[in-house]
């Protein structure tokens, strides 16, 4: 077979990457946006309560019917977050009023120098570019301007020239001679009061947005990136500023919380939210569902490997998406390294081992102790701090069957863990 690397005049070239390149780009984990219809694979109930819809007609519905509803979506890294958003956004686009802003915090903003009102700025931003986008060469109202002008104010901060003769950094209009004194009340707020940045903010968000509601639009905000904040408990700040300044706008909020927030004994999620949804990292058992092979078979694994090496994939993956899309790109690399037209079994196992090792990375003896008490006796104490790291990181899997929640190793870890000395 000639190969890229043929130079003879007239020679017909096979260019081995145009045949990978494009199974590589559907195999992409942060591609869902880009895939085609017939390449999603939908799930077809709740993955906690089969006799309850998918979560993202569940969330559809609870938007459409209560305007201003705040719904959470929590679930490990890789789990389908980011895709049950997207489903959502498509159920909602069936009414021709519906209006709905997707954003992932991620591409806006550095997560790790985040603050309260940077939801309501980002939605702001985005519902102005929509009615820009949507006007066309027409001129948007001037309150519509001008409270444009502020938000990115607010939200990028400016630059002020101050007279340095009259600066004085130790001026304190406060009063710096006044003590402040705590005197305690009979009752205490429900959640703190909104931060003076946070209100203004919301109020250009509301006047960009206030064409829309005044025209009794379906108005959805989708907010995913925030699962990856580099310190969780901030996630409670945004609930409590940005979300609650949201309370009472018609304006509906699907965001996606932090796993972590799901085992903690105050229940704010659920005290907070209604609904809230729980995607287990484990989309599927691979032992008895046929949901992760199809989504392989959907994005034209067929082509390129047998159903056994489909099922080795599946299986190794534990059920997680993520990792069901990382093995098998793996895989194909590992073909594509070895100029093979199609994906073997020695691909798959490397690409397995590969996993393996980078789930094995970190490891120190307290986690691998955990590990071999759930391997060998079932155990898992998910109180413990320890066990809800391994748990994050998806070293060990969630799972859902017949009402109860269980715990395993993920597989392709347990293939290559050490066994005690």
């Amino acid at each position: 077979m000639q190969t890229a690397t043929d130079s003879k005049p007239g020679a017909v070239v096979f260019d081995r990457r145009q045949v990978y390149r494009p199974f590589l780009e559907r195999l992409n984990p942060i591609g869902s946006q880009n895939l085609l219809p017939d390449e999603i694979v939908a799930p077809d109930h709740d993955p906690r309560d089969t006799g309850e819809p998918p979560i993202h007609v569940a969330f559809a519905n609870t938007a459409e019917l209560t305007r201003g509803s705040q719904m959470a979506l929590v679930g490990g890294i890789g789990s389908g977050k980011t895709t049950e958003l997207l489903l959502t956004q498509k159920e909602l686009s069936r009414h021709s009023d519906a209006v709905n802003i997707f954003v992932d915090m991620a591409d806006y903003t550095d997560l790790s120098e985040i603050s309260p009102g940077a939801i309501l700025a980002t939605a702001g931003i985005q519902l102005y570019r929509r009615l820009l986008k949507k006007a066309g060469s027409k001129k948007l109202p001037d309150a519509v301007g001008t409270a444009w002008a502020k938000l990115r104010e607010l939200a990028f901060g400016k630059t002020k020239w101050i007279d340095p003769e009259a600066f004085d950094p130790h001026d304190d209009e406060s009063g710096a001679d006044l003590v402040p004194v705590e005197v305690p009340g009979v009752m205490k707020l429900r959640f703190p009061a909104l931060r003076g940045q946070v209100v203004e903010i919301l109020g250009q968000l509301l006047t960009i947005a206030s064409p829309l509601l005044e025209d009794e639009a379906q108005l959805t905000l989708l907010v995913d990136g925030l699962d990856r904040l580099i310190r969780p408990e901030l996630f409670r700040e945004f609930a409590e500023q940005d979300l609650q300044a949201l309370r009472g706008t018609k304006i509906s909020v699907i965001i996606v919380a932090p796993l972590l927030f799901l085992y903690d004994k105050s229940r704010f999620l659920q005290d907070y939210f209604d609904p809230v949804k729980h995607i287990p990292a484990a989309a599927a058992d691979p032992r008895t569902s046929t949901f992760l092979r199809q989504i392989l078979e959907r994005r034209g694994a067929l082509d390129f490997m047998d159903r056994a090496e489909i099922a080795t994939i599946a299986k190794y993956s534990g059920g997680a998406l993520r990792d069901l899309l990382t093995l098998a790109r793996s895989s194909a690399e590992y073909a594509y390294r070895d100029a093979e037209d199609r994906i073997g079994r020695g691909h798959v196992n490397a690409a397995i081992k590969q996993l393996g090792n980078r789930y094995l990375v970190g490891l120190g003896n307290t986690h691998r102790r955990l590990l071999r008490r759930l391997i060998g006796h079932g155990e898992f104490p998910i109180e413990n701090s320890t066990a809800q790291e391994l748990l994050v990181n998806r070293q060990v899997l969630e799972y859902f069957k017949g009402g109860v929640d269980y715990f395993a190793v993920h597989p392709a870890l347990t293939r290559i863990l050490p066994k005690p000395a």
